[in-house]
């Protein structure tokens, strides 16, 4: 159910744009879209008096981008407010609302959607269970970056199957950037921030051993907890991720020098060749020299 209450005539230089209800179901299961179809998308521009109340939520996932003003969203009893800069994703079939600010309407830029990779978008930009309503905060001169815009535009040219997957690719282009962008309204001193400056330790530190107890402690939370935010942020766990660390620096000796595997080994931190072997062979696929032998670029 969708209810939504603003001005009649709209906004001036608005763009809304709605799949019809019949050519997105027959979408929805296109391989090109079935991981993600935008159903609608729009712009509105200082948009004064703009309020919309969903007391069932939408049939989709809604994620807003605030570019300038001031507005509000609500959703899981708790409000938030939002200016330039802030995201906020309002999951499917939860009660929601949302306006703009009396004083400094805000300016957003907006879309629906539905599909296969929802889950996956939400663990991606750290909203996925996290307390409603999830507002990212991100720095409101990059804003471009995202190129919200191209969402909506790709529908503009029309509802051909290019343009619902020209919509997506923008759409998937605009949350990758808000997840590198993004930072939540938590305090700047959060355990993901403490865990991503031991992060860039490991880039910047990767020869020396490193242990998981003094990484958890530097970060003041449990080991546990630790790799959970760990592998949240990379993708793997420290150890994984240390030994990608040092096989890419193998790599780029491989690719450039003459030294021997075992020389390189010794240089990465593995006085034992057969376990360096080990550890490229698991990362790479194959033995050192087999990717010495490859032929690349």
């Amino acid at each position: 159910m969708r209810v939504q209450r603003h001005r009649r005539e709209g906004f001036k230089d608005q763009h809304l744009l709605v799949l019809p209800a019949p050519l997105a179901a027959e979408s929805k299961g296109h391989p090109l879209l079935r991981g993600l179809l935008v159903t609608d998308a729009g712009y509105f521009p200082r948009a004064r008096l703009h309020l919309v109340e969903r007391p069932l939520g939408a049939a989709t996932e809604l994620v807003i981008l605030c570019l300038g003003g001031t507005g509000w969203v609500r959703c899981g009893g708790a409000a938030r407010k939002m200016g330039a800069g802030d995201l906020t994703w309002l999951p499917a079939h939860e009660a929601h609302a949302y306006g703009s600010g009396e004083e400094a309407p805000w300016t957003i830029v907006w879309a629906h959607f539905q599909g296969a990779e929802v889950a996956a978008w939400r663990e991606l930009l750290g909203v996925a269970g996290a307390a409603r309503p999830a507002v990212l905060s991100l720095p409101d001169d990059r804003l471009e970056d995202l190129a919200f815009d191209r969402v909506h535009a790709a529908l503009e040219g029309g509802f051909a199957l290019r343009n619902l997957v020209a919509a997506a690719a923008a759409l998937r282009h605009a949350l990758s950037a808000a997840a590198a962008l993004g930072t939540d309204h938590r305090d700047p001193r959060s355990a993901d921030d403490r865990v991503a400056v031991s992060i860039e330790l490991l880039r910047t530190d990767w020869l020396r051993p490193h242990r998981l107890a003094e990484l958890a402690t530097a970060a003041k939370v449990s080991v546990a907890h630790y790799s959970v935010l760990f592998r949240r942020q990379t993708g793997f766990s420290p150890i994984d991720y240390l030994i990608r660390l040092r096989v890419r620096h193998a790599c780029r000796m491989l690719d450039t020098t003459p030294l021997s595997v075992r020389e390189i080994g010794e240089r990465i931190g593995y006085q034992d060749p057969y376990y360096f072997t080990r550890c490229f062979r698991r990362v790479m696929g194959f033995s050192p020299r087999a990717y010495r032998k490859t032929l690349r670029g």
